[in-house]
């Protein structure tokens, strides 16, 4: 179970030599979908960042597979405690096999370290397809209010897996 994620920004030659001066770590590549060379690394190890300036997230819930490929929408909003406690309520009923979208891989609520009213919804998609048509289902409804309203802080980012690294087990 993976309890904490961490993320970094840079150039291909600088996440590239994070990944070989920590070759037991679990780091995934991410490159931006919308904006040339803007590329995240993310460390799914759990263990404490290796990261200058990390990005860290603590892993509120997870459902899915693990699988790190595809399609990474990241959602991120500001909440109060009411608020959170309705999205978690919103994430539950989702989260039930019958109703998991059809094409998601994993989803993840993480919680930014320091930022307790901040929620990032983090889902993990076979095709950028897949999340395209969950926008226009009946299933994502109880969501748009969060990207629509403009009440929330609301943003989001784009990301394919640039390339896939695993530890051997």
């Amino acid at each position: 179970m993976v309890d904490k994620i961490s993320s970094t920004f840079g150039s291909w030659p600088v996440l590239k030599q994070i990944e070989k001066n920590n070759p037991d770590r679990q780091f995934i590549t991410l490159s931006s979908t919308s904006i040339h060379n803007d590329l995240q690394l993310l460390d799914v190890s759990g263990d404490p960042s290796v990261f200058a300036n990390p990005l860290i997230y603590r892993v509120k819930f997870h459902t899915g597979n693990f699988s790190w490929n595809g399609f990474y929408r990241f959602s991120f909003m500001t909440l109060s405690k009411e608020e959170i406690k309705v999205l978690d309520a919103k994430i539950s009923q989702l989260a039930t096999p019958e109703r998991l979208p059809l094409g998601l891989n994993d989803l993840f609520v993480l919680q930014p370290q320091k930022r307790p009213n901040e929620r990032v919804l983090l889902t993990i998609w076979q095709l950028d397809s897949d999340y395209s048509i969950w926008r226009r289902s009946e299933s994502y409804e109880p969501f748009k209010i969060y990207s629509d309203s403009g009440a929330y802080n609301y943003h989001d980012s784009n990301y394919t897996a640039y390339q896939l690294h695993s530890l051997e087990s």
